[in-house]
C-alpha cells in the first residue's frame, strides 16, 4: 500500500506539471507520458507478480482524476481495471468497470478518435463479460448503446469534414463502428432477438462483398470477420463461414506475433492488452474452423487447428486457465469419435478440473446460490438504467438460474459446463461398469443445460445426441458451436 500512496503522490505531481504545460507540447512529446499513462504502465507491469496491488494502483488513480475535466483519462483507468479483472476471470467486476469506461468515453466531445477506440474497447469487453455471465438481454442493450454511439461519431465526422462516404468507410471511427456491429450482431443473436438477422446483414454490408479480403487488407477488422464467420456458422451457412474465419485467424495471429516483440519492451506494457486481444480472436477463429471440419468428420485436420487454438489460448492465459476448458471439451470429443477413449477421458477430466467442477456438488451449489439471492437486495447491473429498460432487466434477473453464477464464478458460461458434462456422460455410457459415474455427470449436464438460455429451450438429446451417440445409435443431434472467446456454446441451426 505504501507504493500505492507513493504513486498517488506521483499522480498529483504529474497532473500538476501537465496542467501547467501547453497542451500542444504535451501531445507532441512522446517522451512525456501523462500521469494516467504512468499509472496504467506501472499497474500492467505488476499484473503477474501482484495483481491486487496493480488494481489498487489504478483505483488510486481514479480517486485523483476528475471525470468531468478528464473523461478520457478516467475512462482509460476504468478500462485498464476491467482488463485486469477479465484476465483473472472476475467477469462481474470486469463488466462493471468496462461499462463505466464506456459511458465516459461515449460522452467525450474532444479527441474523438481516441474516444471511439475507447468506446469500442470498453463496450466490447462489457458485452463479452455479460454474455459469459449469461446476462444476454443486458448484453444486447449494452452492445446497441456502444454501436449507436459509434454510429453517431461516424455521422458527425461526415458532417464536419464533408468526407465522401467511400473515404469515410476507411476512417478509424468507421472501422471502429464496423467492429462494434459484430459485437451487436452476436449479442442480438444470443438474446434470440428479432433484430439478430438484421444485425448480421448490417455487419456483412459493412465488411463488403468479400469479408475475408477486408480482414486481410486491414488486420484491425479481424474481429469483425471472426464475428461474421461465427454467425454464418450458427445460421447453418457453413460455406459462407469458412473464409471469414480463416482470414480472421491469419490476420489476428499475424498481429499478435507483431505485438509480441513490442510487449517485451518495458516502456510499452500496454502492448500486452492488444496482444491478448488478438490471441483471443485468433484462437476463436481457429476453433470455429475446426468445428466446421468436425461436422464433415475430418477429425485429423480439426485436431490440428484446435492444437493451434490451444497454443494461442495458453500464450494468452496460461496453462491452468478455465478459458481452455471449451477447447479441451472439443478435443475430448474429437478423440472419442476417433477411438482414443483414454485420451478423451483425460481431457474431459482436465477440463472439469480447470472449472473446479464436481458434479456431485452441483445441487449444493445451486441451493446455496438460491439462498444468497433471497437474502440479498436486488441490484441493477447499471447504476442509472433507462426507465424503459428497468422492468425488462428486473424480469431477466428474476428468471436467471443460480447455476449461471456458479458457472461464471468458474470462468465460463453455463452452456460450456453443460456440454462438457454431457459429452463426458456419453463417453462413460459406452465404457464397461461406468454407468454410476455416467448418471452423475448426466444429472449435472441437465442442471446446467436448463440454466443455459437458448440451450435449455431444446431437449439436450436433440442437440447433442443421446446415450448411444458414440455407438452410432439414435439421433445424431443438431450440434453446438463453441466459442473460446465467449466461453459458451450456441445451438446450431439448419440451413434455410
Amino acid at each position: 500500500m505504501s507504493q500505492t500512496r507513493l504513486l498517488g503522490g506521483c499522480y498529483r505531481s504529474c497532473a500538476t506539471v501537465s496542467a501547467r504545460r501547453p497542451f500542444g507540447a504535451v501531445a507532441a512529446s512522446a517522451s512525456a507520458p501523462s500521469a494516467v499513462d504512468q499509472m496504467i504502465d506501472y499497474a500492467l507491469a505488476q499484473r503477474k507478480v501482484n495483481p491486487d496491488m496493480a488494481i489498487d494502483v489504478l483505483m488510486s488513480g481514479l480517486s485523483y482524476t476528475n471525470p468531468q475535466a478528464d473523461p478520457v483519462g478516467s475512462s482509460r483507468l476504468h478500462l485498464a481495471i476491467a482488463q485486469l479483472e477479465a484476465d483473472r476471470n472476475s467477469w462481474g467486476k470486469a463488466q462493471d468497470q468496462a461499462s463505466s469506461s464506456l459511458r465516459l468515453a461515449a460522452g467525450c466531445t474532444s479527441g474523438v478518435v481516441t474516444a471511439a477506440d475507447l468506446t469500442l474497447a470498453a463496450g466490447s469487453l462489457a458485452t463479452r463479460a455479460l454474455l459469459i455471465m449469461g446476462h444476454d438481454r443486458e448484453a444486447k442493450l449494452l452492445a446497441a448503446e456502444c454501436e449507436l454511439g459509434l454510429r453517431a461519431a461516424v455521422s458527425s465526422a461526415l458532417a464536419d469534414t464533408h468526407q465522401t462516404p467511400a473515404r469515410a468507410m476507411t476512417s478509424p471511427r468507421s472501422i471502429a463502428h464496423t467492429r462494434s456491429l459484430a459485437m451487436l450482431a452476436i449479442a442480438a443473436h444470443t438474446d434470440a432477438s428479432t433484430a439478430g438477422v438484421a444485425a448480421v446483414d448490417a455487419l456483412a454490408t459493412a465488411l463488403g462483398q468479400d469479408p475475408a479480403a477486408a480482414a486481410r487488407a486491414d488486420p484491425s477488422l479481424a474481429d469483425a470477420a471472426h464475428g461474421l464467420g461465427l454467425l454464418r456458422a450458427l445460421q447453418g451457412r457453413w460455406d459462407a463461414a469458412a473464409a471469414p474465419l480463416s482470414a480472421a485467424a491469419e490476420a489476428a495471429a499475424a498481429t499478435a506475433a507483431a505485438e509480441a516483440d513490442e510487449a517485451g519492451v518495458p516502456a510499452l506494457p500496454t502492448a500486452w492488452i492488444r496482444q491478448q486481444y488478438h490471441r483471443e480472436i485468433a484462437a476463436d477463429a481457429l476453433t470455429g474452423q475446426a468445428q466446421l471440419l468436425m461436422r464433415t468428420r475430418e477429425w485429423g485436420e480439426a485436431e490440428e487447428l484446435m492444437g493451434g487454438a490451444l497454443k494461442a489460448m495458453e500464450a494468452a492465459y496460461g496453462e491452468r486457465s478455465p478459458a481452455l476448458a471449451p477447447l479441451l471439451t472439443l478435443l475430448g470429443y474429437t478423440y472419442s469419435r476417433s477411438a482414443r477413449v483414454t485420451f478423451a477421458e483425460g481431457l474431459y477430466r482436465e477440463a472439469a478440473k480447470l472449472l473446479r467442477l464436481d458434479p456431485a456438488r452441483v445441487h449444493q451449489q445451486r441451493h446455496q446460490q438460491e439462498r444468497q439471492q433471497q437474502q440479498q437486495p436486488e441490484e441493477h447491473l447499471y447504476p442509472h438504467p433507462h426507465p424503459q429498460q428497468t422492468n425488462e432487466r428486473q424480469q431477466a434477473q428474476q428468471s436467471r438460474s443460480p447455476l449461471l453464477q456458479v458457472a461464471a464464478d468458474a470462468g465460463v458460461h453455463a452452456s460450456s459446463v453443460a456440454v462438457l458434462a454431457w459429452r463426458y456422460a456419453q463417453l462413460l455410457w459406452v465404457l464397461p461398469n461406468r454407468g454410476g459415474e455416467a448418471s452423475v455427470w448426466e444429472r449435472c449436464a441437465r442442471e446446467f443445460w436448463a440454466a443455459s438460455r437458448g440451450l435449455g429451450e431444446r431437449e439436450i438429446e436433440t442437440v447433442l445426441g443421446g446415450e448411444g451417440h458414440l455407438k452410432g445409435e439414435g439421433p445424431e443431434g443438431s450440434g453446438v458451436l463453441f466459442s473460446t472467446r465467449f466461453r459458451r456454446a450456441w445451438p446450431c441451426l439448419s440451413a434455410t
